[in-house]
């Protein structure tokens, strides 16, 4: 009887396997070990860990990823060992490694429907407001954002990197963190000839808004017919909707009134695709990276 209760706790899918979770993908070729006052030691092999339950020396504290918690003074013997975090918008890759053996890998990935969701939000908001309160005034002017205040969408996948390097900390007795980051130059990538002053003026001088900028952009001219309905009145059609693709010129095209009609009565948005599927990821990235510089040196 004692044998079979043993083998119900020492035989968990994630011993030695590869366990996959909704947030991360993790390699577990180690169980983990924390001496009696919770503090990471070295990991151990899943052979060790099941003498070790079954001799009463340790219990399980935690199933994903596997780890123990032994029940008695040991030496706390600990090799050096490296954390090294590929830091992403999408996909952010960690691995914990000894000079010999990699001991934790895995790849986490950051929710990315946040902003669709707080614009869905907002949308119900503004509806009920004007439905329930309409002689209420909004109140978007009167309130101030706090220092060091970040979208939340960004805020989350900040959170995720803190949270994946927590995690380790708990699991290993990690000596060194690296933590890979890119910057990237927007406006060099746009236009590779880009110098000076240039800089500070942007495609968009002397527009008076980015709707004219636009227009002046596609030539006046229908992007669609290229014209040939010999329609006058001129539309900026978002290609993505205003709550995921934004305001931004390269979500935007100039369409008659005509074939701005046509193309919702009949369903062809799909049609008209960006031209490039803009820099969202790479301003994220620019804003992460210094946060986590905070965050890690403090």
């Amino acid at each position: 009887m004692g044998r079979n209760s043993v083998a119900k706790r020492t035989s968990p899918q994630n011993i030695g396997e590869d366990h996959r979770t909704s947030e991360r993908m993790v390699n577990v070729l180690f169980v983990y070990v924390l001496n009696c006052h919770g503090q990471p030691l070295m990991p151990c092999q899943p052979r060790n860990a099941r003498l070790l339950l079954k001799e009463g020396k340790a219990k399980v504290v935690k199933m994903v990823p596997f780890t123990l918690q032994l029940l008695y003074g040991s030496s706390g013997y600990k090799q050096e060992v490296s954390l090294g975090i590929d830091a992403g918008t999408h996909h952010i890759g960690v691995s914990a490694t000894t000079q010999q053996k990699v001991l934790f890998e895995a790849e986490v990935q950051p929710r990315s429907d946040i902003q669709e969701l707080l614009a869905t939000w907002r949308q119900f908001r503004r509806a009920r407001r004007k439905r329930k309160t309409r002689y209420r005034k909004a109140k978007f002017l009167n309130r101030n954002k706090a220092k060091g205040w970040l979208a939340p969408s960004v805020e989350h996948k900040v959170e995720s990197q803190m949270k994946t390097i927590r995690l380790v900390h708990r699991l290993l007795p990690v000596r060194r963190l690296t933590i890979e980051v890119a910057q990237f130059d927007i406006q060099k990538i746009q236009n590779p000839e880009i110098e000076g002053k240039a800089y500070q003026e942007g495609p968009q001088l002397g527009f008076w808004n980015v709707r004219e900028y636009v227009l002046a952009r596609d030539g006046h001219t229908c992007q669609w017919c290229k014209g040939k309905s010999k329609d006058c009145i001129l539309n900026v059609h978002h290609i993505e909707s205003r709550k995921t693709g934004g305001e931004s010129p390269d979500n935007l095209i100039t369409l008659c009134q005509t074939c701005h009609a046509l193309i919702h009565r009949t369903h062809q948005e799909h049609k008209i695709e960006r031209k490039s599927r803009g820099f969202r990821d790479a301003t994220q990235m620019s804003i992460i990276r210094w946060r986590i510089l905070d965050e890690t040196s403090t």
